[in-house]
């Protein structure tokens, strides 16, 4: 018997620990005594039942922890894009018992996150064309020829990045022109062949043929000799031309008297009557050759 009261304590002990006291509406039970008999001599006991408050040991209930219950597709592929997930939770934590409170609030709340937040690919571009560069100088001196040139670009506006593709299409363009359009005069008179040394490259010189003085490569380990008309090894010295000339070894002569014409030198000695530029060009003496007049000293 002492057993089962310490066990019972227990119980209560517990019970009063985890539970709080409720009150609620219940059924209640009240002994009344009437008077019965033959005329009401006698009193009677009646019970009767009525609607009262009780009081008893309950438990309020308690929300879970909100979890993920549904997501919402990313606004976005790449680049950082949202989302909407809703969070639900219980009343369970703990549940109500005999009475106790249901949990206030609500049972689910939405967020807005981020997701998809890697860079999107970026595609590459093509930079401006840079100007156009010669392969190597004109094929002729005078009375026309024609230039390779190429101008380049490249994939960096913007740099291909994170997956994107590369630029379509050629890095290097090319093209031909006309150049040094300018008539030989006297230098190249027509049925007649004549030959010049070329100013800087001594492996090179020019030709005249049909009123163009067209440039020639020497061969292999070889060198123009204006002496002889002709390329010679290397090992075999070129006639160096009259120290008294006053073309000294140029090709060309700025005209003393007109800054926008020139003579032609041949045999170290000028040539023919003077050629004169195109419209809005002048002699340059240091390239031996005309460019715009702005750029032309002394004229």
């Amino acid at each position: 018997m002492k057993a089962f009261c310490v066990l019972l304590a227990v119980a209560v002990c517990l019970l009063e620990v985890n539970a709080d006291w409720c009150s609620h509406s219940c059924t209640k039970t009240r002994r009344k005594s009437i008077r019965c008999g033959w005329y009401g001599w006698s009193r009677c006991t009646r019970y009767e039942s009525y609607q009262g408050t009780c009081r008893s040991y309950c438990r309020n209930g308690g929300w879970s922890t909100f979890v993920e219950s549904e997501r919402s597709s990313c606004s976005a592929t790449c680049g950082s894009g949202t989302q909407t997930r809703v969070l639900k939770r219980t009343c369970t934590n703990p549940t109500p018992y005999n009475h106790g409170a249901q949990c206030r609030g609500q049972s689910y709340k939405t967020e807005i996150v981020s997701c998809n937040e890697r860079p999107c690919p970026i595609n590459g571009g093509w930079s401006d064309w840079s100007d156009y560069e010669e392969y190597d100088e004109c094929t002729a001196l005078c009375g026309g020829g024609e230039v390779d040139e190429y101008r380049e670009r490249s994939c960096t506006n913007p740099n291909p990045a994170y997956g994107g593709d590369e630029c379509v299409g050629a890095t290097i363009e090319n093209r031909t022109i006309e150049c040094n359009t300018q008539k030989c005069g006297d230098n190249c008179p027509k049925n007649q062949v004549k030959y010049f040394t070329h100013p800087e490259i001594n492996a090179r010189y020019y030709q005249c043929d049909n009123e163009v003085a067209k440039r020639k490569d020497c061969g292999d380990n070889t060198i123009w000799n204006q002496e002889k008309h002709t390329c010679i090894h290397e090992n075999i010295p070129a006639a160096a031309p009259p120290a008294e000339s006053i073309c000294d070894g140029r090709i060309t002569v700025a005209d003393d008297q007109d800054c926008t014409k020139f003579y032609m030198c041949a045999f170290g000695s000028r040539t023919g009557q003077s050629i004169q530029c195109a419209p809005g060009l002048a002699y340059h003496s240091t390239y031996q050759t005309c460019v715009h007049r702005a750029q032309a000293p002394n004229c």
